[in-house]
């Protein structure tokens, strides 16, 4: 097997895991609490080594139950090598890096792997074949500042499911693999239910029905996701409804309280214009009487002056017949003789002028009085169908108003239903238009959060800041689990930490050791190990030799396999 930068495996080893998501419980600081199994069964007396990045170990074994636990200080990196002797050895990677100590005091977090480990092939053929499947990273936690808990990688994890099939292959333990591929889907969907990302755990509860079609938990969680779904779905349909009443109800409000306004409105001109009428007619009642009296004033004026316009000239008839009688008189006493004679004539005469005048007069106020009669009954037939008019118009104005009121409050009506119904759809297309733009304002936010993930991932690697770099990417994936890019830019960032790493590595060795070979022969355990440091100018490599207890030999450059000629030829020490 390959070493990784980031821990040392054990030479006979073959690393096959399950991974259990990082659940918060109230614990001070970062803590572990893994389970080692056979055949599913606890596998006690399992060795657990944890080392930290200064190469301090800490030493556990696993009791009767399989199980250890760690708490992890704050800011450094780990690496755990779980292994028996004749079993494959299990390597997970913990990073508490970002974490700072003042943080950690309020920090909690636990995460509960179980590790499954299987006996030995018998033959080195296998084992090669093992360890070239094998042969890269198996598990890694690490503190995710942005979220503050501890995740798993989950790029690793899927990248793994492939190679865990072949080692199962190759080690005879398809049966345990499907178990650890239900337990692995039953975990991330568990930790994806307590973060409510109801997809994700979906996908994986279905995944791990698929695995095993009997059990009926993964079954009972997936209809307890539908039901969540379709609650939240009714709750969204409710509030909507809801908005939708109290909107119409607004309208309504507004439409009754405009309909008000307008017949107060409608009330009050009507109330003005009968008022207006009632004292057009009273004006135009006062205006006749007033005309009515004026022409009997005049008419009695014109009676007056003709009354008395006939006593002058009664006055003159009479003093002229007096003067004439006095003529007379004077005459027929001058000439007594001749007025003897004409005495009867004249007198005869003065009587039937006198009869003359006295009809003539009565004839003529005859007239007057059945003129003034005639137009008398003329003026009030007049009034009679002036006010008989006046009357039916009144009548045909009252009918007329009427009708135009009642069309008016019936356009009135079908006005405001109108537009009560073009407010309703008005309000449901501003509605829909605004969910629109929220869904895409909301789309338009994930894609710059996205955009500025990627772009701080890139600064990032500008700088060589490569451990934000890989946050950032991880956080871009997260964002948008199907786009392909940022798992492209995560293998880049690992592929140069790991480039960086070496460089570091044989750096400092070259920095450490003097030029030429030195040899640094040790124990682990059972085992043998033999390091031969080739240091060439500013370069060093380490290469590793290691003798196990059942028999086994391996070689090493650089935490990397070779083969034993290889080891020679570079690690020759020339006496």
């Amino acid at each position: 097997m390959i070493i990784t930068p980031y821990f040392k495996t054990s030479l006979s080893s073959i690393c096959l895991f399950f991974c259990l998501l990082v659940c918060q419980f109230a614990h001070s600081q970062a803590r572990i609490e893994g389970v080692v199994k056979h055949g599913g069964k606890p596998l006690s007396g399992a060795e657990v080594v944890i080392t930290n990045s200064a190469g301090d170990e800490k030493v556990l074994t696993t009791n009767s139950a399989g199980a250890y636990n760690y708490n992890f200080p704050p800011n450094d990196e780990f690496n755990i090598s779980i292994s028996k002797v004749g079993f494959t050895q299990f390597q997970i990677i913990y990073s508490t890096m970002g974490l700072t100590g003042a943080a950690a005091k309020k920090f909690s977090s636990l995460s509960k792997p179980e590790s499954e480990l299987f006996e030995l092939p018998s033959d080195q053929a296998t084992i090669l074949k093992l360890n070239a499947v094998l042969d890269k990273p198996l598990l890694s936690f690490y503190y995710n500042s942005e979220k503050n808990v501890v995740d798993s990688d989950e790029n690793l994890n899927n990248s793994l499911a492939q190679d865990l099939a072949k080692v199962a292959k190759l080690s005879g333990a398809q049966s345990s693999l499907i178990e650890t591929t239900y337990k692995n889907a039953i975990a991330k969907a568990d930790a994806a239910m307590l973060t409510r990302n109801y997809e994700v755990a979906k996908a994986s509860y279905t995944e791990a029905s698929s695995s095993k079609p009997s059990e009926q938990y993964p079954k009972s969680k997936l209809a307890e996701i539908e039901k969540l779904n379709a609650d939240a779905d009714a709750k969204a349909k409710a509030d909507a409804t809801e908005k939708e009443r109290l909107a119409k109800e607004k309208e309504l409000a507004a439409a009754s309280a405009k309909e008000k306004a307008e017949k107060d409105k409608a009330a009050a001109e009507l109330a003005a214009k009968e008022k207006a009428e009632k004292d057009k007619a009273a004006a135009e009642l006062a205006a006749k009487d007033k005309a009515d009296k004026d022409k009997a004033a005049a008419e009695l004026a014109v009676q007056q002056k003709l009354e008395k316009e006939k006593a002058l000239a009664d006055a003159k008839t009479k003093a002229d017949a007096e003067q004439a009688e006095k003529d007379r008189l004077a005459k027929e006493k001058s000439d007594a003789a001749k007025a003897a004679a004409n005495v009867a004539e004249a007198e005869r005469l003065a009587k039937e002028k006198e009869k003359a005048d006295v009809l003539a007069k009565a004839k003529a106020e005859q007239d007057k009085v059945a003129a003034e009669q005639t137009a008398k009954l003329a003026a009030e037939q007049a009034e009679k169908d002036r006010l008989a008019k006046e009357k039916a118009d009144a009548a045909k104005a009252a009918a007329d108003a009427a009708e135009a009121e009642r069309l008016a409050k019936e356009k009135e009506k079908t006005d405001a239903i109108a537009k009560a119904k073009a407010d309703a759809e008005k309000a449901a297309k501003d509605l829909a238009e605004k969910d629109k733009l929220a869904k895409e304002a909301e789309a338009k936010v994930l894609q710059a959060k996205y955009d500025n993930a990627l772009a701080k991932g890139d600064s990032c690697v500008k700088v060589k800041n490569y451990d934000l770099a890989k946050s950032s990417y991880l956080n871009a994936s997260s964002l948008k689990p199907k786009e392909e890019t940022p798992a492209a830019k995560i293998k880049e960032v690992d592929a140069l930490m790991e480039l960086e790493k070496r460089s570091q590595y044989t750096n400092e060795l070259a920095k450490k050791y003097p030029q030429g070979v030195t040899e640094e022969v040790s124990k682990e355990g059972n085992n043998k190990i033999t390091k031969r440091i080739v240091v060439k100018g500013n370069t060093g490599d380490m290469y590793v030799k290691k003798e196990t207890s059942f028999g086994a030999v391996y070689y090493f450059k650089n935490e990397a396999t070779i083969t034993e000629a290889e080891f020679n030829k570079n690690t020759e020490i020339k006496k």
